[in-house]
Order: structure tokens, then C-alpha cells, then sequence
């Protein structure tokens, strides 16, 4: 297997509790030992507590005996998100740290049209499902064990090339680590690769008939592999996420469609918008909508520190950075306008205006669950957002708030929101050309301004109106109610 990202553990005696077990060791002559423990102690998990439960759910012990200290595998496994297998025939425990897409049925059916898969799952379903994914000419799977569909995968997502290098040796080692091989020595290659590459996991049984939760993590891990899933860097709780932020915006820089730049310099002309933003499919983070927002901003220790506050609320989330060129009004009074970056720039247009380009981000949070996704609003406003009362007449906070807070901070989703106090309906009015779109936003009645100078300065184009549930700070800003 290869290797997976690890986590800092610790254990800490809670209670010293001094006991006497006998202990019997799995191995065909049973030898049975008194031991003397400490028990009670417990354990945490990056620095937070948790609580090892078997199976069903029971809270299970962890002691310590002869300078050794046990923890259950299924309890340690569940507390690091790897899997567990147990074969009671040959005494072996399988741990497996390939990440498991508890959505993925979810996302299958969003963006594939693929029905949940349950119980046995025939070749004639499965092979409907590849075609959904890859097309008319998906390679099938040929057979009725998982195996077959391993294979198949394999093939379809890319990795056949690399399973055919696989020699016998090759093979005896990267699946030497599992319960049972196919006899069939082309599937055990793609075994051993799929193996290798996360695209199988270790505890499953690949001589088994197809199940629905198995293929339905196959055709969710084949889809990654090919690059059609999620576009993203990590999650908030990844180690590593704040070097991949940084990584990613230093990447980033303004950018332009001459035919799109046009039509929003003339929006703005004509007053039907006071700017707008640019941005490239390329970098769509195809998250679930149910349980994402996107959060805009133009300053990275803003971003770095507001994936902070998530993994200290405990709140975990899928993280991508979209770039967007963001396209506004500048304002004369505002001064000489800085000499132009690869990230800000002022233009002139006609009747002695300007625009300013500024190189900015939409963050994309897919949320472990809807009611982390709720929870969002209220850490902005308590800990990223400035208010009257937080701020002096300068508006200088008074109060400790993240590096860039702002007044009218941008953070949308496109489906309804239970918080409906908290969060209105406006619209997206997408101008796609080519792979680039311009995205002025407006109030639900104030669509049809937009949608007459694209009819009249680019008939060709035409715009698409998305719903967006926008947080009251900035609907505040697109109607010029309140700064706050």
C-alpha cells in the first residue's frame, strides 16, 4: 500500500487503575499471560479528545502493561478515518487509511445521473454506471466479482498501462497485505495497482460478488483518478492545507476576455452594475451545492487564518481557491491609483472613468454536514466581520478580529438556507464566452438592466440567471441600505 497522510497522536493516563487481566495471545498454541495494566487512559487525537467506541458504539478501554500501551484497532481506526477489516480464519487485522467519500452516492447521482447502487450489484448495472462517467466506450466490466470491476475501473481511469507493468513479484508484494487474490492473473494486476493507488481498498474481498457501498466508493475513486470529481486542494483538517493555500495563490494573477471586458465596461457605463467578476471554468471546484458556500476575498492570511478558526470550532470542510479577476468602479476621489501589479491594475474608459482589476478569490467550502455549513454566518460575524460595535470611527477594530475583516464580507450558496433572516435571494447573471464568465450580481427585480445592454453591445451572448443566497452584510451592500 502506499503511504497516507498521518496524524499526531497522544495518550495520557486519565486515571491510573492498576489490575490484573489474563490476556490470551491468537495463535494456534493459546498462551495465556497475567498482566498487569494501567487502565483508564485516554486518548486525543491532534490535540483533541476522543472517545474509542467499538463497533456498535460502546465505549472501549485502553490500558498500558509492560512499558506497552493498547488500543483497540477498530477504535483507533475509527478515530483516524481508515478502515478495518478482521479475518478470524488466519488471525489478521486489516487497517486501510484510503479515504472513504462518505457522499459519494450523493455526488454520483449529482453529477451523473447515477441512481443509488444497493445489495449485489450485477456487470449489466455497474457497466450503465462507467458509461455514465466515461462514455459509449467504456471498457465493461467482464463478471460478476469485484475483482471484474477493479479491472474495469482500472482501465477506464486511466491506470492500465501501469498494470501491466506489474511482474509477479510486483504483484506478490502489493497485495500481500490482503485477504484474498483473484486467480486471474490480469485482474490481480489491476488488483495490485488499484491497491497502490487508493483506487481499491485493502479490506476488501476481491473475490467477492460486487456489493452496492463497494462499487459505489470504486466508481467515486475511479472518477477522481480520471480527474472528473472534486477540484480541490484538501480539507480544513489537513496539516498541510495553509502551505496549499499559499501554494495556490501564488499562482494567481489577473486575467482577461477581451469580448467579456467589453460588455462589463458597458454595464458599468450604462449603471446597470457597478462591476463584476471574471473567472475560468478550468478552476470550478464541483463541490455538492447542498452543503457548500463560497466565500470571496482578496487577502491570503484572510483565508489562512479564517481555516484556523474552522478547525478550532471543530468544523471540517473540503477547501478549494477559485482566482477571479474582479472588475469595479474607481472612484477619482478615491486618489492617484497605485502603478499596475500583475494582480491590480486601472484602466480608463470612456467619459473620463476607470476600472480597477484586482486579482481576488472565491473559496470553496463543501461542508461535512448542512449544520456546519449554517454554523458559518454566525464565526463570520463574530470573529471575521466589522461592526459599528467592534470598530472605531476610523474603523479600526477595537476587538480582536481575523487579519482583513470586512464590513460587508461575500459568502453564497446556491441552494436555500435554513437561516432565512440571515441570508437573501439575488441573482448570478452569468455571460459565458468560451470557457470564461462574467458574473454581475443583482437583486431578483433589477435582472432585466443587465440582461438589455448584453441584448444591445453583445447580442451573441446571452445571460444565465443563477440563484444565489447571499448573507445580509453584503445584500446590504448590493442595495446600498447599510455598511453593515
Amino acid at each position: 500500500m502506499n503511504k497516507k497522510t498521518s496524524r499526531i497522536l497522544s495518550v495520557s493516563l486519565a486515571t491510573a487503575l492498576t489490575a490484573t487481566l489474563v490476556v490470551p495471545a491468537l495463535a494456534d498454541n493459546l498462551v495465556r499471560k497475567n498482566l498487569e495494566v494501567d487502565s483508564g487512559l485516554g486518548l486525543y487525537v491532534d490535540g483533541k479528545a476522543v472517545t474509542p467506541t467499538d463497533a456498535a458504539g460502546k465505549t472501549v478501554d485502553i490500558f498500558a502493561a509492560d512499558g506497552t500501551t493498547y488500543l483497540p484497532v477498530r477504535a483507533m481506526s475509527n478515530a483516524l478515518g481508515a478502515q478495518v477489516g478482521y479475518d478470524a480464519e488466519n488471525y489478521r487485522v486489516y487497517v486501510d487509511t484510503a479515504p472513504v467519500d462518505e457522499k459519494a452516492a450523493d455526488y454520483l447521482k449529482e453529477y451523473f445521473g447515477i441512481e443509488p447502487m444497493t445489495g449485489t450489484v450485477s456487470a449489466a448495472v455497474f457497466n450503465a454506471a462507467l458509461v455514465k462517467v466515461f462514455g459509449e466506450d467504456a471498457v465493461k466490466m467482464n463478471g460478476d466479482r469485484l475483482s471484474a470491476a477493479v479491472q474495469a475501473a482500472v482501465e477506464n481511469c486511466g491506470l492500465k498501462e501501469l498494470a501491466a507493468v506489474y511482474s509477479a513479484e510486483k504483484m506478490q508484494a502489493s497485495t500481500a497485505g490482503i485477504a484474498k487474490v483473484p486467480a486471474d492473473d490480469d485482474e490481480w494486476r489491476c488488483v495490485a495497482a488499484a491497491l497502490d493507488t487508493s483506487l481499491a481498498s485493502g479490506i476488501w474481498d476481491f473475490t467477492a460478488l460486487l456489493d452496492g457501498e463497494t462499487a459505489t466508493q470504486l466508481l467515486m475513486n475511479a472518477v477522481n483518478i480520471a480527474g472528473k470529481g472534486r477540484n480541490y486542494l484538501g480539507n480544513a483538517s489537513d496539516p498541510d492545507i495553509y502551505q496549499k493555500l499559499q501554494s495556490a495563490w501564488a499562482t494567481f494573477g489577473n486575467f482577461d476576455d477581451e469580448k467579456l471586458s467589453k460588455l462589463g465596461a458597458d454595464l458599468v457605463i450604462a449603471g446597470a452594475s457597478t462591476g463584476y467578476n471574471l473567472k475560468y471554468d478550468g478552476y470550478n471546484a464541483n463541490f455538492l451545492p447542498e452543503y457548500t458556500l463560497q466565500y470571496g476575498h482578496s487577502d491570503i492570511t484572510h483565508a489562512i487564518q479564517l481555516i484556523a478558526l474552522l478547525n478550532s470550532e471543530g468544523i471540517d470542510a473540503k477547501v478549494a481557491m477559485e482566482p477571479k479577476t474582479s472588475i469595479y468602479e474607481y472612484l477619482t476621489e478615491w486618489g492617484t491609483p497605485s502603478d499596475p501589479t500583475p494582480t491590480y491594475e486601472v484602466k480608463a474608459i470612456e467619459g473620463g472613468r476607470y476600472l480597477c482589476y484586482a486579482t481576488e478569490y472565491d473559496m470553496k467550502l463543501e461542508f461535512d454536514t448542512v449544520a456546519d455549513k449554517e454554523a458559518f454566518d454566525g464565526l463570520i460575524g463574530k470573529y471575521a466581520k466589522k461592526w459599528d460595535s467592534n470598530t472605531d470611527g476610523d474603523g479600526n477594530p477595537t476587538e480582536p478580529l481575523l487579519a482583513g475583516a470586512w464590513w460587508q464580507p461575500l459568502y453564497t450558496s446556491t441552494v436555500p438556507m435554513k437561516d432565512t433572516e440571515n441570508y437573501t435571494l439575488i441573482k448570478d447573471n452569468v455571460v459565458h464566452n468560451g470557457p470564461y464568465t462574467i458574473h454581475p450580481f443583482s437583486t431578483v427585480d433589477n435582472t432585466g438592466a443587465i440582461a438589455k445592454v448584453v441584448k444591445e453591445e453583445a447580442p451573441d451572448l446571452s445571460v444565465e440567471l443563477v440563484d444565489l443566497y447571499v448573507n445580509k452584510a453584503f445584500y446590504n451592500y448590493l442595495t446600498d441600505t447599510d455598511h453593515q
